[in-house]
């Protein structure tokens, strides 16, 4: 079995398609985990969480998905009204809702998906999350304000707690774009920045085979797919 995980897709299909097709994922005994952030900003939201779900439905067991602090922040407009979402690509994304699902209900349906996801996946190897994990809580216990954690805040958290809380696994996550992905032996950002990143040419979509530590990246500027050796330091 191989280990795949997959971020910060912000409403890209078209990367996410080529990037499955890319890996050859064996939906029969290969893992794939999506770290959240599935919306927003990108063109067609809806149409990357209706195929993230379909997916864990036709997988289950194979296929795991996260929430992100989009997803969170989609909750809370529509559970709450706050409108932080709509500033940060709500509007976009209710409108691919809306073009993609032919009723009110099948809208409503995908949307309570993706904003009622768990906040981190566990197996053997590696604990998955959308941004990063608190070493004072426990794992099962973990604030949402993860959610929202930067890299910075991540990272200056020492080694030895972050594996004490994890049973000595390693932390997979996104979050915060970057251009290449590296492991430090505790942690490993896979956000390659999908119509995120300031620097219009980096953008790119990252699907990540931990098990081969490798990673196909879709650039979004050129269409052009790569595939590249994780960085260690």
């Amino acid at each position: 079995m191989r280990k795949f995980f997959i971020t910060d897709i912000h409403g890209d299909t078209k990367g996410l398609e080529l990037l499955l097709s890319k890996a050859e994922v064996d939906w029969k005994q290969d893992q794939l985990v999506v770290g959240g952030d599935m919306i927003n900003r990108g063109k067609d939201s809806a149409g990357v969480v209706k195929h993230i779900k379909q997916l864990t439905e036709r997988h289950p067991g194979q296929v795991h998905a996260l929430i992100g602090n989009h997803e969170e922040m989609m909750g809370d407009y529509i559970k709450h009204g706050d409108k932080l979402w709509l500033s940060h690509g709500g509007n976009d994304t209710l409108g691919s809702f809306a073009r993609t699902c032919p009723g009110q209900e099948e809208q409503q349906a995908l949307m309570e998906w993706a904003y009622s996801l768990p906040l981190y996946f566990e197996d053997e190897e590696y604990v998955y999350t959308h941004a990063g994990l608190y070493p004072e809580e426990p794992l099962e216990q973990q604030s949402r304000e993860i959610l929202w954690m930067t890299e910075y805040e991540f990272y200056r958290q020492p080694h030895e707690p972050l594996l004490s809380l994890t049973g000595g696994r390693p932390v997979i996550h996104g979050h915060t774009p970057v251009e290449r992905i590296y492991f430090d032996g505790v942690r490993m950002n896979c956000d390659m920045g999908s119509n995120t990143y300031q620097v219009l040419e980096e953008r790119s979509l990252g699907m990540v085979n931990l098990t081969e530590m490798i990673y196909h990246v879709y650039r979004q500027a050129d269409q052009r797919l790569e595939t590249r050796r994780i960085g260690r330091i």
